[in-house]
């Protein structure tokens, strides 16, 4: 059946690609293990919401998500930004570029128009000083077409205190597109007009 596949990122539609902005927030972790006093005062989660005052918002996030098994997905992600933040101290212009990859797992089945997950893993994050990071976080899809629809990601990227890299929270929202959409025995869309073909 056509609608069963409508909104899934299954075996038969496996890949999406994105394309979007994101930010970096150092102000809502307590830093001072890495030396930094990023003006948080009153500890972790602290102003997690104030984007004005302590968020880096920049561009362009790409990423591409392969569907593994189940509720399973992989995602690798290339962000780039401009960090002038960290916490409330303004700073001299900073290239950020991060390259991760973590797993995702549906918390709900692949057929909702909305689709919440959790992930984790890892990445390299180069921000004047470079180093591993370990990630974690929530997210969502926002299928508004059986093709297009909207991602939203909030994680943490941890990185020990023996390296110069700031832990941080790190935010996106990106336009996605399903590749390759066919349906059970190998026919293809048309979703134009709502057919199937071989």
């Amino acid at each position: 059946m056509i609608g069963h596949n409508l909104y899934s990122q299954d075996e038969y539609n496996k890949w999406v690609v994105g394309i979007g902005i994101n930010a970096v927030d150092y102000f809502p972790i307590d830093n001072t293990k890495h030396n930094v006093n990023t003006g948080n005062p009153d500890g972790f989660f602290n102003e997690i919401t104030n984007a004005q005052d302590h968020w880096n918002i920049g561009g362009p996030k790409i990423n591409v998500t392969r569907y593994l098994k189940k509720k399973f997905s992989f995602d690798a992600g290339l962000s780039l930004n401009k960090i002038t933040k960290l916490g409330e101290i303004m700073i001299d212009d900073i290239t950020y570029i991060a390259i991760d990859g973590n797993i995702q797992y549906n918390i709900f089945n692949n057929q909702r128009v909305i689709n919440p997950f959790v992930f984790a893993g890892g990445g390299y994050t180069f921000a004047d000083r470079s180093g591993g990071t370990f990630n974690s976080g929530i997210g969502a899809n926002l299928w508004f077409s059986p093709k297009f629809g909207l991602n939203a990601q909030w994680a943490y990227k941890y990185n020990s205190p023996d390296f110069a890299l700031l832990p941080h929270f790190y935010y996106s929202l990106s336009v996605v597109m399903k590749l390759g959409m066919t349906g059970r025995g190998g026919k293809r869309f048309m979703w134009r007009d709502g057919a199937s073909c071989f």
